[in-house]
């Protein structure tokens, strides 16, 4: 590739000269178009995706068929649970698909990830900062379902979503799939925040009017808030 994998890649500008050269010579680009699939439970991960732009959104679908959202991977970062697949050689066990805007990765073979992983620290350091990343935060979100009500968790993910003016480009159907519950849920507690002058409703956008009273709303400790 002729990009300047350097400041795409986040381990690269600290890996030794001959891995450097080998990562590069050996890594491809794909682009994903917005919510089509990357894996899906029961695929063989055979390689590593790193994200240059754009988002891919891993989540589950329980038995009732609703949809909740893990986690987000964004630029610099890599699924773990790809990377836990890869390593483990046991079947993904989730799904993974190109969030709103679609996404632009990196993906090197697992062949020569392993052997980059031999060889290189930084390939070494990256890979366990995304796994105590991730478990963090996964842990985090498990903690925020169990112990939040329903309208603090759509706070805390409208606070979360929102652009720097304050804008959420998703719909309600979304909102509630990321949140694993009902859109007819979503839809009385937005109203019930607009109500207020929180924030203003318009199909596919919800914009934050008063970021400040809304951070009020969720418990004080939340790292997210």
């Amino acid at each position: 590739m002729e990009e300047d994998i350097e400041k795409i890649v986040p381990f690269a500008r600290d890996m030794q000269p001959g891995t450097l050269a080998y990562l590069k010579a050996n890594i491809s680009r794909t682009v994903v178009r917005s919510g089509e699939d990357i894996l899906r439970p029961g695929d063989t991960v055979n390689g590593v995706y790193l994200v240059k732009s754009g988002t891919i959104r891993v989540y589950y679908i329980d038995p009732e068929g609703r949809e909740g959202t893990l986690y987000w991977i964004e630029s610099g970062e890599s699924c773990i649970l790809a990377l836990n697949s890869l390593f483990s050689e046991m079947p993904y066990p989730a799904w993974a698909a190109a969030d709103t805007d679609g996404v632009e990765f990196l993906t090197l073979s697992g062949t020569v990830f392993r052997e980059l992983f031999a060889k290189d620290r930084a390939v070494q350091g990256f890979l366990f900062e995304q796994l105590s990343g991730r478990v963090y935060s996964l842990l985090h979100s498990l903690e925020q379902s169990m112990r939040l009500p329903q309208e603090e968790r759509l706070i805390l993910l409208l606070l979360a979503r929102a652009d720097e003016n304050g804008v959420i480009f998703l719909s309600q159907d979304r909102l509630a799939r990321d949140l694993g519950t009902l859109r007819e849920v979503i839809s009385r507690l937005l109203r019930n925040l607009a109500s207020q002058n929180l924030i203003s409703l318009a199909p596919k956008r919800i914009t934050i009017l008063d970021r400040r009273r809304l951070e009020t709303l969720v418990p004080a400790d939340n790292p997210d808030s």
